[in-house]
């Protein structure tokens, strides 16, 4: 190898590579699994699940989301979506009030999201992770099917 490839191949990588790897879906701090933390979260009108996981993968598509939830009634239900941080709409199944997602990147740590049924915003959550990376608060307020408001302060932990 000439001397000059020498020096020039960690110039190229160190300027390449950030850009490749920031690109990619697991540059999201987000992804991972969380644990909804009842106690430090609230709920209007309530009541407050009796559990929820929600856990974000990587994947090709975008961005894979499942929340399995105990309702405050004891009812089960899984919701999932597969995502871009784009600000088009991708369908979310499980959920009776919400049946689509319009989310898009504010910042490092934060996300925007309309909620939507039938095509129409029907309420917005923002994500935020916290800068130590172990905490998730989701903050959303939606018109349910039924016509009421619910709005919900959710915090996660990382597991």
């Amino acid at each position: 190898m000439k001397p000059w490839n020498r020096l020039l191949l960690p110039v190229v990588l160190a300027f390449a590579l950030p850009g490749v790897l920031l690109g990619q879906p697991h540059s999201d701090p987000g992804v991972g699994t969380w644990v909804l933390n009842v106690a430090k979260s609230s709920f209007k009108p309530g009541p407050a699940p009796q559990s929820e996981t929600r856990t974000y993968e990587a994947t090709p598509d975008g961005i894979r989301l499942t929340v399995q939830q105990v309702g405050g009634n004891g009812t089960a239900i899984t919701e999932t979506s597969t995502y871009k941080l784009d600000g088009k709409p991708y369908a979310l199944t499980g959920n009776p009030n919400i049946d689509a997602l319009e989310i898009t990147r504010v910042d490092a740590r934060e996300t925007r999201s309309n909620e939507m049924r039938n095509g129409k915003v029907i309420g917005h959550l923002t994500r935020i992770v916290s800068k130590d990376g172990k905490s998730l608060t989701i903050t959303v307020t939606i018109r349910t099917v039924s016509g009421q408001t619910e709005h919900a302060v959710r915090v996660y932990d990382r597991q």
